[in-house]
Formats: structure tokens, C-alpha cells, sequence
């Protein structure tokens, strides 16, 4: 048996539509590909990139050659030249979204999309993956019928030697509504309980500090609490695109969403990457940050201030006192600059090692997506990447793809390329980083 057997067999980090790779769009669009409505790609690519493509062309010449089918990849496959953006991201994405609506809306065939996805994964020799999906709340309707149906295929894909389960997506702006519909899902379609064991904050995070969702954890807990059968664990990326914030309130929305309840963080990339790498990816970066989060993240300095002294953090204690007293009269949008020097980069990573320490002692796992990191984050280059320093402290670690089609990038490619930089040998790795298993979600449930 490989190595990294345990590891690459077990998806802990995998967003459903990304999962389809640039050959499963053109052969999913080969028929229909000049009857769905391409404007959500085409506007969201040029608002990106600044080109505005031709997506029938694209298919077209994608189906007919090789270098028709190079050029149609380009447009899909998110590269490290498209440049820490999820923006960029994203209007890529939008081009299986496109596909996948008409799909569904039109052909009501999404179920054949799905089960594409989970054959490829066997066929990789996955035993075990918990797929993540989202959907708007605008219909409430679509909304259950659109989770309804993932779950209830994820549930017929389980056989003696391959498990799916489910994670339902809902935004941070509106998560007690998405909350209501899940409790709603589970309601009328009890059968599905089994196969739905958590829910994940993903998407844009700049804008949503996790402390906006402390009602809706309470309320969490509390069900979670009642009925036990059906309790819900929570995954939550984090840390991973952070540019509207300085490092240390990025280093805190980390520690934040491990404390309100979220039992897997998602990237997290900011506990790992060097303070000084961070703030050398873009002019200025990250001395600007809202008043609203300053606030904030004094009144964290505060709280934690014995913490943050332990490792070698200064907080001085009316400096901060005044500082919030000023701020506290202003307007919460205004940008505060605070610019970095060598002694408080020093404490970021002393933040960084703290917040890392308290993970592991939470049992609070990150799900690092390499790739993904490194394309999406922004990390420089692979010997910069947040993983290395994840790997020597004692978090618990999984590693996961994230959306593989659209990075053209396996699980089993993913923990390999891990092996090869790391430098600990595949042994050791798979030592350090031990059986994912124990971090997937639903074990707390009576069984």
C-alpha cells in the first residue's frame, strides 16, 4: 500500500461544481452549447480580465482541435498567472455555472452531472469524500430542490467501499435563513438526514467577520444540543483572501471562527504565511484597514491581552484604551493606515504561532488546498506557501483540492506535489499528517 494511501483517498475539501475538469464541460456542452445563456461568464470575465469572450466560439473550435480545445482550458483552468484574485476565480467558474444551469433548469438531467463527478472520484480510488455545494436563496423552492438533489445522489453513491456525504453552503450575509431552509430540507425529506452532516461558509469572506455570525452558532449549538441525530458541524474558509484587512485582524477572523464553533478551517492561509511575504504582494499591503475592524481587533488585543503577552506580544493597555475611545467616533468605513515595521511583523508571527497553538488545542483542523493557495491566495511561490509552517506546528492538518477540474489538479496530484517540496519523505508526511478520517464530520451523532 502507497504511503499517502489514507490521504489520498480522502476528500475533506471539495466543492461540487469545481469538480468537473475542462473535457467534461466540452463533452457536456457538445450538443447545447449554443443554447444556453452565457452572460454570467461573459460579464464576470470581462469585468475580470478585461476581454470579452465568445463562449459558443470557444466550444466550437473546443471540440473540433487540439489547439481549439488549449484555448477553451485557458479560459476554465484557473493559473498561477491569473493572479491571486478570487474575482478572477470566480469568472471562470462561472463558466460551468452557465453550463450546469441549463443543465438543470432546462434538461433536468443535473443528476447525470453529478454522478460524472462521483464516478471520476472512484475511479481515482477515493473511499471517502465530503462534497460541498451552494446555492442562492432568492428561491427558497430551487434552493431545497437544488440540495435536495445532490444529497440524495451523494446518499445512492455510498457501496461497501465508497462513502459520500454532504455539505450544505449558505452565505455569511444571510446564514440563519439559509439555516431555516436546511432545518426545512431536513423536515421534509428526513431520509436525507444521514447524508447532510454539516455546513460551509465559503465564497468572498472579505466584508464578513465571523463575529457577525455568533447568532447564528448559538443557535446552532442549541439545535445541535436538542437533537442530537441531526447536529451539523461547520466548515469555514477563512484566512484565505484577506486584503481589505491588516494581518493581525486577518490572523484573529482565524481564532475567531475556531471559538464560535467552526470545527474545520478552510485555507487559513494567513496563520501561515510569512507576515513579511503577505504584505509584499501588493503596494501598501494590508496597512489599510476599515475603522470597524480596528475596533475590533482592539478589543480582541483586550480580551487576549495575557495570551498575546505570553508569546511575546506587547498590548499596552491605555495605548489602546485611547486609540479606541478616538475611533469609536468615527465612521466605521473610514480607513485607518497603520504601517508595518520589522517588530510588529515579528508579532504577527508570534500571533500566528499562538492562534496555531490554540487550534490544536480546539481540535479545530485547517483543510489546506495547496494549489489553491497558491493561485487563489496569492502565495508567491511554493516555498512560501502556509502549509510548511502548518506542518511544523501541531494543528491538525488535511489536505484537500478544493475544485480540481478547475485547477486541473487531483487529490492524489495534490499530496504528492506536498511530498515533493516538503522535504520529510512520504512516510513521514503521511505520519504528520495521519488519517483524515478523523476529522470528517457526523461522528458526534448517535449512531
Amino acid at each position: 500500500m502507497k504511503a499517502l494511501h489514507r490521504q489520498q483517498s480522502c476528500e475533506l475539501h471539495v466543492h461540487v461544481g469545481g469538480c468537473l475538469y475542462a473535457e467534461d464541460l466540452l463533452e457536456l456542452g457538445r450538443d447545447i452549447y449554443t443554447e444556453v445563456d452565457w452572460s454570467l461568464f461573459v460579464n464576470s470575465y470581462e469585468g475580470a480580465f478585461g476581454v470579452r469572450p465568445d463562449p459558443e466560439r470557444l466550444f466550437r473550435e473546443g471540440l473540433r482541435s487540439a489547439r481549439g480545445r488549449e484555448v477553451f482550458r485557458q479560459h476554465y483552468v484557473y493559473r498561477q498567472e491569473d493572479g491571486g484574485d478570487f474575482g478572477r476565480f470566480q469568472a471562470k467558474f462561472d463558466l460551468l455555472i452557465c453550463l450546469y444551469r441549463y443543465w438543470a433548469q432546462h434538461l433536468h438531467r443535473e443528476e447525470e452531472v453529478l454522478w460524472r463527478i462521483v464516478e471520476r472520484h472512484r475511479q481515482e480510488g477515493l473511499t471517502y469524500v465530503e462534497y460541498r455545494a451552494m446555492f442562492g436563496l432568492d428561491n427558497p423552492e430551487s434552493f431545497l430542490r437544488f440540495h435536495r438533489t445532490n444529497a440524495r445522489v451523494f446518499q445512492q453513491a455510498c457501496t461497501a467501499d465508497f462513502t459520500a456525504r454532504y455539505l450544505i453552503s449558505i452565505p455569511r450575509g444571510a446564514a440563519l435563513a439559509g439555516y431555516e431552509l436546511v432545518q426545512r430540507l431536513f423536515a421534509e425529506n428526513p431520509e436525507l438526514i444521514p447524508a447532510v452532516v454539516g455546513l460551509d461558509f465559503c465564497f468572498f469572506e472579505e466584508g464578513y467577520p465571523p463575529e457577525k455570525l455568533r447568532p447564528f452558532f448559538a443557535r446552532l449549538q442549541a439545535d445541535n444540543h436538542r437533537r442530537p441525530g441531526q447536529a451539523l458541524e461547520v466548515a469555514y474558509h477563512v484566512g484565505e483572501v484577506f486584503f481589505d484587512k491588516s494581518l493581525e485582524s486577518a490572523v484573529r477572523w482565524c481564532h475567531q471562527a475556531a471559538l464560535l464553533g467552526a470545527r474545520r478551517l478552510g485555507h487559513a492561509i494567513a496563520l501561515g504565511l510569512d507576515p513579511e511575504v503577505a504584505i509584499g504582494r501588493r503596494p501598501g499591503g494590508h496597512e489599510a484597514e476599515p475603522v470597524s475592524e480596528r475596533l475590533a481587533q482592539i478589543s480582541y488585543d483586550l480580551e487576549h491581552r495575557r495570551e498575546l503577552e505570553a508569546v511575546g506580544v506587547a498590548v499596552d493597555n491605555k495605548a489602546l484604551r485611547r486609540e479606541q475611545a478616538e475611533l469609536q467616533g468615527r465612521c466605521a468605513e473610514e480607513q485607518v493606515c497603520r504601517p508595518y515595521t520589522p517588530q510588529r511583523l515579528e508579532e504577527v508571527r508570534r500571533r500566528q504561532d499562538l492562534v496555531l497553538a490554540e487550534l490544536a488545542r480546539l481540535g479545530v483542523c485547517i483543510e489546506s488546498c495547496p494549489t489553491s493557495n497558491l493561485r487563489i491566495g496569492g502565495v508567491p511561490s511554493p516555498v512560501q506557501h502556509p502549509l510548511w509552517r502548518f506542518l511544523r506546528s501541531e494543528v491538525g492538518l488535511a489536505i484537500g483540492a478544493d475544485d480540481p477540474g478547475v485547477f486541473d489538479q487531483s487529490l492524489a496530484a495534490e499530496l504528492d506535489w506536498v511530498a515533493a517540496h516538503v522535504g520529510l519523505g512520504k512516510r513521514a508526511l503521511a505520519a504528520r499528517l495521519g488519517d483524515p478520517r478523523r476529522f470528517r464530520f457526523g461522528q458526534a451523532r448517535p449512531s
